[in-house]
Formats: C-alpha cells, structure tokens, sequence
C-alpha cells in the first residue's frame, strides 16, 4: 500500500499540469483565435483572424485542498519531506488534488464564406486524487514499524481513489452566425474529436473500515477488522517500469464532441462596419465542453477488484506490499484469498473512460475602447465516485477585467472553485506570445492551493477595418 499512496504523492504534487479552465485570462480575448474553439466552438464565428495559426503552447499547474505554494519557495514546496507534512499528516483530513497537463500541437483556422472552421491536435493528462485519508497515507508512506497514534481505527465512507488519464485529441469545428435581427446575432458551432488514449490508470479503496495497529513482537504494521473493497484498473503503459516510447503508443480509442452557442447584442452606438472591429455592447456564450469516451482494453493481468475481510482476530501486515510494485498489486493480493476475495468480473476486457465532462456558461461585457470584463461559470459534469477511473475537473467561476487591443492584451483573472478556492493570476497577449497564469498574483502576495502557468505561439492574419 505504500507505493499507492507514493504514486498518488507524485501525482497530486510533483507533477506539472493545467487547470480545469486552460489558459486563464487570455481565453476571454476576442484575439485568442484558433485556441478560442477549446472554450466555445462558436467562438471562432466572425473571428477577427480570416486565418489564424497555433504553433504550440503548453498549459502547467497543479491543485489541491491542503498544500499551500508560494511563489517565493517554489523549488522547497516540491520537496517530498515538505509535501508528506503538509499534504498528508496526522491532522489533515480527506486530500484531493487535481494534476493536468495539455500541450496544445499545431491547429488552424479560417473562413470560407460566412463559415469559420478549425482543425486542432492538443495531447492531455488528467489526474484526480480523491478524499485520500491523509493520518493513513501518513503512517503507510511512513515508518510502518512506528507506534506513534496507534491504533488508528479507519471508518470511511467514501471511495478513495488516485486516477490518470493520457490522450491524444483531434478535432475539426465549424461555426457560422445562424440568426441576424436587428442589434441580436446568434452563432452556433460544433466541434467533433477523435479521441486516442495512450493509458489509464486507476487505485481505488471503497468504503474502508478498519484497525491499524503494529505487532510489538514483530514491530510490524497490520491492518484488523477491515472490510471494503480494494480495486486496480490499468491499460496501457507500464507505471512501475515506465518507457517514453510508451507515451506514443495508442491503446484506447473514442469519440468526443463539443457544442457551443455565442448571443451578441450589437446595439448602433457599437456596430462597427467590418469584422476586425468590435461589434458587441455584451455576449453571452453557452458551451457544452469534453463530451466523450474513451474505450480502453483492460490488462487483466494488473487489473481486478477485490473485496477486503479481515477479522478483528486476524492481523494482515502491510510490510506484505511494502516492496511489490504498483503494478504488480493484483497479483500479491490474490496470494491472500482468505483476507481479499477477487470479484467475479475481474477477467472483463473493455471499459469506457469518460472525459471530464463541463458545462460553460460565459458573459463578456465591453465597458468602452478596449477594456472589457469577463464573467464565466464553470460546472463539472462528470464524476468518478462510481466509475473511479473516469476523469473529473471541478466547478467554479472566474472574473476576469482586461484590455484587449489588435496587438496587445492584459488580463486579471480571479476565480472561485471547489477544490483550490480562491485565486487571482495575471496574463499577456503581445503580438504572436501569449503566457499568464490563474493564480501568480496569490502565490505572490500569499499563499495559494493552486500553481499554474501557460506559454504558447500563434499568428494570424486580422481582419480588415472597413
């Protein structure tokens, strides 16, 4: 059990990723081109790019509910000594963390006619740990020979689980104004994606209840009195023995679609004549965003479900797993029939691993010339409580003031979710670069649960003035 609770260690923390809401602040730009279509497939709809190119970018950050990082110590803040204190410990709760990583490869867009279309490559990792038991990952990530609070009685009620996912993504959008009267314009976009999964992994313990305690004599750790279930999911690469050319091999396939709608209000006062001006006094934009499945084959010989039974008069030591390789975990279970009885479906192939599923409502108001302010509601649609392999981000929303000009852009993002609270960032738009970050500012002046950032290079050819 001990490497469980290491790899989700790694995972929560060690790792680089984006936040659910990619690039923050300059999302809202009405010169975000081609990589507005990952926010809203209608956005790309009487663009102000007749052509728009993304070179590449790379969206970073991680997130959770009990680490803090400072912008002042981040090198010490990764630190494994630094993050098992304050991450996982005797008096932290139920841990979540949320680790995500999206490089954005080359994508284009342009205009036939009244239709914008975009073709887009963009390659992910989602991972989630979720309501991990922070006192047991402690003592199992710890000396298990120690006494320090023991016995340590474990009565959760929730699905402990630590998840990755890889893809690769494909898509091709199209988008076009579809209802013009008067002031009111109305655009509609879809965007339709092949899906490539390069893994997926997943530990899960459910509805654990049980007695840690050591054995003096032995001075080992053992668990007593337990029941729930225990469960390991995995296709693809390798996590104990892991190889780069793993990455690039494709073990799951599916498909992925987005849809999106933008109302614009063009009062006389804002109707600028051309599509390289602004035309709106305010919009709001609907999307409905990661609806999909990937189908992976599940390796049987790592994977399977086992339900945990140990009696208060039996003792079950965890020095057992403290050398077996994460992958390796079926395997030694099934070596303790009389403690973890397999499920009768640990031998099925195929399960389907759902993208992390958002709705965003979003409302952009021009205040005068170039400054504008942003508004946008994010609400998580998929969960992993019953199916812990799937991918998830979380709700919240974000405020985001900004100038936005043809070749310059400023953004101040602040924003509200449910796993890292509140955060404040800043990010620049300066003719081909764009880079920020959701949460600079908070690390900066404090303290934040959330530390993120993106770079990236595009270049487009801007519409006429007329």
């Amino acid at each position: 059990m001990k490497r469980i609770f290491t790899s989700a260690l790694l995972l929560s923390c060690c790792a680089l990723s984006t936040q659910a809401q990619d690039l923050a602040g300059f999302r809202t730009s009405n010169y975000a081109g081609v990589t507005s279509v990952f926010s809203n497939p209608a956005n790309i709809a009487d663009s102000r790019y007749r052509w728009d190119v993304n070179l590449v970018g790379v969206n970073a950050g991680v997130s959770n509910n009990q680490l803090k990082y400072k912008l002042g110590d981040v090198g010490s803040a990764f630190g494994e000594d630094t993050i098992k204190s304050q991450l996982f410990g005797q008096g932290k709760g139920l841990t979540k963390a949320l680790v995500n990583l999206a490089a954005y490869t080359p994508s284009v867009m342009f205009n036939v006619g009244k239709f914008s279309f975009a073709v887009t490559t963009r390659a992910r990792v989602v991972a989630n740990v979720t309501d991990l038991d922070g006192r047991l990952a402690d003592k199992i990530m710890n000396d298990l020979s120690a006494t320090d609070n023991l016995p340590y009685n474990i009565a959760s009620n929730s699905n402990m689980r630590v998840s990755v996912n890889a893809w690769s993504e494909y898509g091709v959008s199209v988008a076009r104004e579809v209802i013009t009267v008067g002031p009111h314009f109305l655009k509609a976009g879809v965007t339709l994606k092949y899906l490539a999964g390069s893994m997926n992994g997943t530990i899960n313990i459910d509805k654990l209840h049980a007695t840690m305690d050591v054995d003096e004599g032995q001075q080992e750790a053992f668990l007593t009195n337990a029941s729930g279930k225990v469960g390991m999911n995995f296709s693809g690469m390798n996590l104990s023995d892991f190889k780069a050319e793993d990455a690039s091999k494709m073990v799951g396939h599916g498909i992925g679609a987005e849809l999106g709608v933008v109302y614009e209000y063009r009062p006389a006062s804002e109707n600028v004549s051309g599509k390289g001006s602004n035309k709106y006094k305010f919009r709001l934009g609907l999307s409905l965003m990661d609806a999909g499945k990937i189908k992976y084959e599940r390796d049987v010989t790592r994977s399977g479900t086992f339900t945990i039974g140990i009696p208060v008069n039996q003792q079950f030591s965890l020095q057992n797993l403290q050398d077996v390789k994460l992958d390796n975990y079926k395997t030694e279970l099934g070596k303790y029939p009389q403690y973890f009885t397999p499920a009768a479906d640990n031998n099925n192939a195929d399960y389907s691993v759902s993208l992390p599923t958002t709705l965003q409502l979003d409302g952009d108001y021009h205040i005068y010339h170039a400054f504008y302010v942003n508004a946008n509601i994010q609400l998580a649609l998929t969960s992993g409580d019953k199916k812990p392999y799937n991918t998830q981000y979380y709700s919240g929303f974000s405020i985001t003031p900004r100038y936005d000009g043809r070749i310059f852009g400023f953004f101040l993002p602040v924003s509200y979710n449910q796993l890292s609270k509140l955060n404040a960032g800043a990010s620049f738009r300066v003719g081909p670069l764009y880079l920020g970050s959701g949460s600079v500012l908070s690390a900066l002046l404090g303290s934040s649960h959330q530390l993120d950032g993106f770079v990236g290079v595009r270049f487009g050819g801007l519409q006429r003035h007329k």
